[in-house]
């Protein structure tokens, strides 16, 4: 950017010179600040972008894992109804121990 001077340059020519340099400066900054502009606005719209994506698989694998757990209560839950069923004369007393160890140990100051 610089321009080598003559020694016969006048003063006014050196100022119009200046002048011209100063107005090609502004516009570099200018193109700068308006490219570093759209650069943060492009890298915010990624960044949101990528924020949703990951949150959608989180809550994805989340939901999943709530079915599997639900399944898996269920099942257990059935396990149980059958047991007492197929056994309800040790299913009664496995209750009624439980009942008394727990009150055992609740009664006891």
């Amino acid at each position: 950017m610089a321009q080598a001077k003559s020694n016969k340059a006048s003063p006014q020519q050196d100022i119009e010179q200046l002048n011209e340099q100063i107005v090609s400066l502004k516009q570099d900054i200018s193109e700068i600040s308006q490219t570093l502009s759209e650069l943060g606005k492009s890298s915010r719209a990624a960044a949101g972008e990528q924020v949703r994506e990951t949150a959608a698989h989180v809550r994805d694998a989340g939901q999943e894992h709530l079915h599997a757990a639900q399944y898996r209560a269920e099942e257990m839950g059935q396990q149980a109804a059958d047991t007492v069923r197929n056994q309800p004369a040790a299913s009664v007393g496995l209750a009624v121990g439980l009942g008394f160890l727990l009150g055992f140990m609740t009664g006891r100051k």
